[in-house]
């Protein structure tokens, strides 16, 4: 029997008998061959028939009209008849009918395709859709965003002057503006770069669910929102001043927050007025801050970023690092239960267990935190040369998308290998051990533990030879009715 074969037919047994297949011997099923005690037998009404389902019988004699050679009522049953002389040798257990060896090999592969299998590349594409689900309207509307980026970088297009003050700016290098030294114009640049962006998506054609378009909006005095705002971001950089561009942003920023769609309107209207406040001021505490004050934090913060050694201490990754810290928690003792697994051991599996998930966890925060600082440093210097490198049409629009993204691939990436060392450190969960030694103590668990490592090899295009065989049998074993 094949593996997607064992594996689709436990499937559809689990569904049909509400997951008492295989459990239930008297529920046909492909661990007992399809025989199971008839209606007759079960009453009590003639015990000696021993009737298998469907019972093809042929009168009285008790012989299988189909299979002889599977009848379990046959006189020519020589196991049966050692079983019986033999009280003190379970023979239901399968370790004693020579699985013992394939049952080990199961469950070695079972604990092994059970630590994470994360590739390199898998890491690094986990991090760019981070990256994206950050800013779906890049996936709900791309047509949108293409045409945002081609008009937005058109005023953008003095980076590519790098005797420019805009052109410096974008480059990381320190400039003078007003008899003040300014450093980090990659960030602040960037960060105007997709405001406008933002600015530009909603003057154009929209869903309206969760932001609304501003064509036809007006200011206090009756002039084209949109109009002025664009004129704001213009003046400011042509400017150079890095103040004005730190006050232009952040005038667009406010102005288009107000623009929500359907969604956000619709929750309003049901009397949750308050807790979008509430959530808004959480996640957007500047929104409500004097607009001077915050552009002027946005330059410091920006002049933050200028070397390697300021991109990891200014890091956010700490903060997304507890995050995914806590997501090594939960997903051992919620989702997959090792920690209650290893309990139930004994006290002492347990507690090597806790120690292990805050190791990975660790590993995890630590991975994510130095991971985010290299890409973001890495993603400011590759960012700007992009942006300025490449033609009017893209540029900087690459170079900023190329920034936004980097730390979290960065991310990601410090996350999977800090992960690899964490595990290469804590071994196999001792959690899993359990689980497999537990399973493969019991008839139903070694059921279960075939069911389990037959849905993972089943996509095993390297499957051990041996891995298969050990299915195999164990699969036969209980295909024949456990005789």
């Amino acid at each position: 029997m094949s593996i997607p074969a064992v594996n689709q037919l436990a499937n559809m047994e689990f569904l049909l008998y509400g997951g008492r297949s295989g459990a239930n011997m008297n529920c046909p099923s492909f661990v007992n061959n399809y025989m199971g005690a008839s209606r007759f037998n079960a009453y009590g009404m003639n015990p000696m028939m021993n009737y298998y389902n469907p019972a093809f019988r042929g009168g009285y004699s008790g012989q299988d009209v189909f299979t002889h050679a599977n009848d379990a009522t046959s006189v020519n049953n020589p196991l049966k008849d050692v079983s019986q002389n033999n009280s003190q040798v379970d023979w239901s257990n399968p370790q004693f009918r020579g699985l013992s060896d394939d049952l080990n090999e199961i469950g070695d592969y079972y604990i092994k395709n059970s630590a994470p299998s994360e590739s390199f590349v898998g890491a690094a594409v986990g991090g760019a859709a981070f990256g994206l689900i950050n800013n779906p309207r890049m996936i709900v509307h791309p047509w949108n965003s293409i045409a945002s980026t081609k008009a937005v970088s058109e005023m953008f297009k003095g980076i590519k002057d790098e005797t420019s003050t805009l052109g410096k700016l974008w480059r990381g290098m320190p400039v003078k503006v007003n008899g003040e030294e300014f450093k980090g114009g990659y960030e602040l640049l960037s960060n105007a770069y997709s405001r406008m962006h933002k600015l530009e998506s909603l003057h154009n054609w929209k869903f309206g669910l969760f932001r609304k378009s501003i064509v036809g909006a007006k200011t206090a005095d009756g002039k084209d929102l949109y109009t002025h705002l664009k004129g704001v971001m213009e003046s400011a950089l042509k400017s150079g001043d890095p103040k004005k561009i730190a006050e232009a942003t952040e005038e667009l920023k406010r102005a288009t927050n107000a623009f929500t769609g359907l969604i956000p309107r619709g929750l309003r209207k049901i009397g949750l007025q308050d807790q979008l406040t509430w959530l808004r001021k959480k996640i957007n505490p500047t929104h409500y801050e004097p607009l001077a004050e915050v552009a002027k934090n946005s330059i410091t913060e920006a002049g933050k970023k200028t070397t390697f050694k300021q991109f990891m201490k200014h890091s956010c990754g700490i903060k997304n690092g507890i995050f995914f810290a806590g997501m090594e928690f939960l997903n051992d003792y919620v989702f997959e239960k090792k920690i209650q697994k290893a309990f139930d051991k004994d006290t002492k599996t347990g507690i090597t267990q806790l120690g292990q998930t805050l190791v990975k966890g660790v590993g995890s925060a630590a991975g994510w935190a130095i991971g985010e600082g290299v890409g973001a440093w890495a993603g400011a210097k590759l960012g700007a040369i992009a942006g300025a490198k490449l033609g009017t049409v893209i540029s900087p629009g690459v170079g900023t998308a190329i920034g936004a993204v980097a730390g979290l691939i960065g991310g990601s990436i410090g996350c999977w290998l800090f992960g690899k060392a964490a595990h290469a450190i804590t071994g196999t969960d001792v959690g899993t051990l359990a689980e497999v030694e537990k399973m493969k103590s019991t008839k139903d668990g070694q059921v279960q533990l075939l069911s389990l490592t037959a849905q993972q090899a089943e996509g095993d295009k390297k499957l051990d030879p041996r891995t298969m065989k050990a299915l195999q049998n164990v699969a036969n074993f209980y295909g024949a009715g456990n005789k």
